[in-house]
């Protein structure tokens, strides 16, 4: 197995086609996130010390909020948005796995017109195999967790309660932990899915069956590159994250150890993040198409197929 040609071949991929950026920064608005903390900090000033200005400010945000129009319209368009992402990453995804196979059968131009209209004409076979395999993930976590949720307001006391919290908590947390490394397991087994689907054509039940075969066949093999390609995606993230890091931690420091009295550095603050954003979406598209471009090389090379595009305008053909 020439791990090296798949890791190089598909860099010359991500930089000589960059039309599968674009894809790229699609697919990955489905597969990043934001992780926020809290902590608390003692200072000698209070809270009602903050410019009056400020508190009024909030006042009035949190009157508007507490509409029920604008609670609704809130919903809505986070729905709207939740399905706006599940549509573009799905696209995005396609389009990607269907770009590598033709950069790598030789054709010389990526038409993104013909890539989005792939993605759309195998969207609901390709969405609907990524939800039939997250449907047990979703409905054992809701139920760990309404269970959890149930049996403590069931309780017949508050220190019952706590009591069974302090035991519940842990158990779910190994639960968690034992469904995250089960879910890696899986994600490996519906990338070489995804492969199968877009590349040879198949449908739902036989993709996940090839993906299954491919995985079982192959599995020291998959192991090593995807830690391979999580220790490359850790340390792009990283440098993705770093210049944000410098700006939010020396503004978060000035505005507390100020007392809050100023808004400048939040302002700058936010202004170098907006000024950073499309910066930080282009790495990130980057960073998902060379990944995604690896998997789909390496299960050629597993599966021992030939790409080859018969006619410019025929979508995939494989040998």
């Amino acid at each position: 197995m020439d791990y090296g040609y798949a890791l190089t071949r598909a860099w010359k991929i991500t930089w000589k086609y960059k039309v599968l950026w674009i894809f790229g920064i699609l697919a990955s608005c489905g597969s990043s996130g934001n992780n926020g903390g809290s902590s608390n900090i003692n200072t000698s000033q209070d809270f009602n010390e903050m410019p009056p200005e400020l508190i009024a400010f909030g006042d009035k945000v949190l009157a508007f909020l507490e509409q029920p129009g604008v609670i609704i319209g809130l919903f809505a368009l986070l729905l709207l948005i939740i399905i706006l992402t599940i549509f573009l990453s799905t696209i995005g995804r396609i389009a990607l796995i269907s770009g590598t196979y033709k950069a790598e059968a030789g054709i010389e131009k990526l038409s993104f017109g013909e890539l989005f209209k792939e993605g759309t004409s195998r969207f609901w076979r390709f969405f609907g195999m990524n939800l039939l395999v997250s449907i047990p993930f979703i409905i054992v976590i809701v139920g760990l967790v309404g269970a959890g949720i149930f049996a403590a307001i069931s309780a017949e006391s508050v220190a019952s309660a706590e009591e069974f919290l302090v035991g519940f908590i842990p158990a779910i947390c190994v639960i968690f932990c034992c469904l995250f490394l089960f879910s890696l397991l899986i994600g490996m087994i519906v990338q070489q899915a995804q492969n199968a689907m877009i590349i040879e054509k198949r449908g739902i039940s036989d993709s996940l069956v090839r993906g299954w075969e491919v995985f079982k066949n192959n599995l020291g093999h998959l192991i090593l590159i995807a830690i391979v390609l999580f220790i490359i995606a850790a340390i792009v993230g990283v440098a993705i994250a770093l210049p944000v890091l410098l700006v939010v931690i020396p503004a978060m420091i000035s505005f507390v150890l100020d007392g809050a009295q100023s808004m400048q550095p939040l302002i700058f603050m936010g202004l170098c993040i907006i000024a950073y954003l499309p910066i930080s979406l282009v790495a990130q598209g980057i960073l998902t198409t060379y990944v995604q471009a690896v998997w789909t090389l390496f299960y050629l090379q597993i599966t021992e197929q030939t790409p080859e595009i018969v006619k410019e305008d025929t979508i995939i053909e494989y040998a």
